[in-house]
């Protein structure tokens, strides 16, 4: 299970303890789920897609923690509901948080842990790499955090509030006729209208056993111990467009994480440059997340084809002895597969 930190405020953070429910949007959004599709295939610009990549990389029973803005991490939630699209008025949120998933309270300490504190000593700072990039790069409402910035940040609420027992409030059921499923529009023509759509896809079936071809790139979905999309890692707002852990007990029997993917993603045709990027994204990941230890990260590029100087560079790559992983995908009849592309 992923744990998160959703974004909220002093307005809409009593809202969503009391309902039990959490949202996402922009103030521009449409009330309409069939219009945001329309109006996002029109202005590839917009966010819409990128937020509903966001959101469907929630499942059922995954941990999250809720960042109120200038007072600090409150927790512990656990998702209750696959996404959905409701413009329903909740009291003070509206209609521009209308990509919803309903939430369970676990244990809910009076103190919330302040923000600073995750910046405290270099072991916190270790951990929290991705909070302090999104930090740097801009609010996002869907916060995908590391199995060892979820371990801490449990540690911490649990420290500060030595001497008091946790609470679990009770929650108002949440009540709508009018939720829509969050879906994604696949034609038949072989592509994905947006690379966001692709992206969001991948994060809805990235752990679906029933796509072959997906667990050709992922491999064994049991093994699959954390993963997050647009995963900030520098200040010049670069982002990994899908970042995955492996991890099993089967030859140890001891949990080991024994794989990192890093996978970049292309609507069209790759290109050399495309290759260098996976490469630089898979450089970082060696250096900062798996100890130097090249040969345990994958990189991955998925696109519709690959032209020569893709193959060329990957082909002369010396980053690590799994070498460069090529797929290509292809969608039909609402679905996508993967092939891999043998250079």
């Amino acid at each position: 299970m992923n744990s998160y930190v959703l974004i909220t405020d002093r307005a809409t953070h009593p809202v969503v303890t009391k309902y039990g429910f959490w949202g996402l949007g922009v103030e521009s959004i449409p009330s309409s789920y069939t219009e945001v599709i329309k109006q996002n295939l029109s202005s590839p610009k917009k966010p819409y897609f990128s937020m509903i990549a966001d959101i469907l990389s929630t499942r059922i029973g995954d941990t999250v923690f809720l960042y109120e803005r200038q007072v600090g991490f409150h927790g512990i939630y656990q998702v209750r509901s696959k996404p959905f699209f409701d413009p329903k008025k909740v009291e003070t949120i509206d209609k521009t948080w209308p990509l919803r998933i309903e939430l369970k309270c676990l244990h809910y300490f009076k103190k919330p842990v302040p923000e600073e504190y995750l910046f405290l000593s270099k072991e916190y700072e270790s951990k929290f790499w991705g909070w302090f990039y999104r930090k740097i790069q801009g609010p996002r409402g869907v916060n995908a955090l590391n199995p060892e910035a979820a371990e801490a940040l449990t540690e911490m609420l649990v420290k500060i509030n030595t001497g008091s027992d946790s609470v679990t409030p009770p929650i108002r059921t949440y009540q709508s006729t009018k939720r829509n499923t969050v879906t994604l529009p696949l034609s038949d023509d072989g592509k994905v209208p947006l690379e966001d759509i692709l992206r969001a896809w991948l994060m809805a079936n990235i752990d679906n056993t029933s796509n072959s071809s997906v667990r050709d790139v992922f491999g064994n979905p049991e093994d699959i111990e954390w993963f997050a999309n647009n995963v900030p890692y520098h200040v010049s707002r670069k982002n990994i467009d899908i970042l995955c852990y492996h991890k099993n007990m089967k030859f140890t029997g001891f949990p080991l994480r024994y794989k990192y993917s890093v996978v970049e993603l292309k609507k069209d045709t790759a290109d050399g440059d495309d290759v260098e990027q996976v490469i630089n994204y898979s450089k970082w990941v060696a250096g900062r997340l798996a100890n130097s230890e090249i040969e345990t990260v994958q990189p991955i590029l998925i696109a519709y084809n690959f032209n020569e100087k893709a193959i060329i560079k990957a082909k002369n790559s010396d980053f690590c002895e799994r070498g460069i992983a090529f797929y290509k995908y292809h969608v039909s009849s609402g679905n996508i597969n993967f092939e891999k592309f043998d250079y």
